[in-house]
């Protein structure tokens, strides 16, 4: 996927030249591990002591890998460093590909090729910030239901919620992280003195919540009327949950896809959801990577 391509997609985004470039100069493991140095160099300047403080206030989840955050030894081990650039560098080359793929296929299709582009940015996203091992599953799995109430379960193993992780390690608390905020209050109409909104719960994935389609709906609509500053975690982890919902209905539930697509009002949410995740999130979480203030000059990509 080359470089008008990949600009396309993201066009109107901030610094979309400059994103663009660097996707693909981090499809080279050479390349990732100078991205990896100087991403936490900028991140965490102070070290593995700002790092540790951080992760120190997240819940422990029994029954999760061993998630640790990165340290300054990590990065100068060759073998860390050369296991982990390969990594990295595939799923950034796996994600230009399924969005290539997005663009190229029929609607009935576009689910899927979106969301397995999702799949590896998350991947590579939690792995710039954390250290584990083997990581199987979407971390999310789809319950049997009709075409209008489908549910699925959050699982504590697996891709979901290891980002989850790393959107805290970032200062980000979402509506799935296993601490204490108990969720989302917000107020709405400002201009008529606000009315204050029924709380947005928690779904904490370290209680393996099981979750319906309508309401992640519901969920995602009620963020995007936020008044005020809210993380941006939540509608990017919310947004992905319905896709991974969506996409398995497409592949594995064609008649119940079809009356998906047959409902304008489900149809038209899905369209937006889409657009959200190339236009919103997908920028959203690079910009917690490669777009860092100062990464530009120490990376020096501008001839990419």
């Amino acid at each position: 996927m080359g470089f008008s391509a990949l600009r396309d997609i993201f066009a109107g985004s901030i610094g979309t030249d400059y994103c663009v470039k660097a996707l693909l100069f981090l499809k080279s493991p050479n390349n990732v591990k100078e991205y990896l140095v100087g991403i936490h160099k900028i991140t965490f300047p102070s070290g593995d002591i700002n790092k540790n403080e951080r992760w120190r206030a997240y819940p422990r989840v029994v029954g999760t890998p061993n998630v640790i955050p990165i340290k300054e030894k990590d990065l100068s081990n060759q073998k860390f460093m050369n296991k982990q650039a390969n990594k990295l560098s595939f799923d950034i080359s796996r994600f230009t590909e399924f969005l290539a793929g997005y663009t190229r296929v029929d609607d009935d299709i576009k689910p899927i090729m979106l969301h397995y582009a999702m799949i590896y940015l998350f991947d590579f996203f939690s792995r710039t910030w954390l250290r584990y091992g083997r990581n199987p599953g979407h971390g999310i799995t789809k319950l049997r239901g009709h075409a209008d109430d489908f549910s699925i379960t959050i699982e504590k193993k697996g891709i979901f919620p290891r980002a989850v992780d790393a959107f805290y390690f970032l200062g980000q608390s979402s509506l799935f992280s296993p601490d204490e905020d108990d969720g989302i209050g917000y107020i709405v109409a400002p201009s008529k003195k606000g009315t204050i909104s029924k709380r947005i719960r928690k779904m904490k994935y370290s209680k393996t919540p099981k979750i319906k389609l309508t309401r992640l709906f519901d969920v995602y609509e009620r963020l995007g009327k936020i008044v005020g500053s809210v993380s941006k975690s939540n509608p990017i982890l919310v947004g992905y949950v319905i896709l991974f919902v969506i996409s398995s209905i497409s592949r594995y539930r064609t008649e119940d896809w079809f009356k998906i697509r047959n409902d304008r009002n489900l149809k038209n949410k899905f369209e937006l959801l889409q657009y959200d995740s190339l236009y919103e999130w997908t920028h959203e979480i690079l910009m917690q990577t490669i777009l860092k203030r100062g990464l530009k000059e120490e990376l020096s990509i501008s001839s990419v």
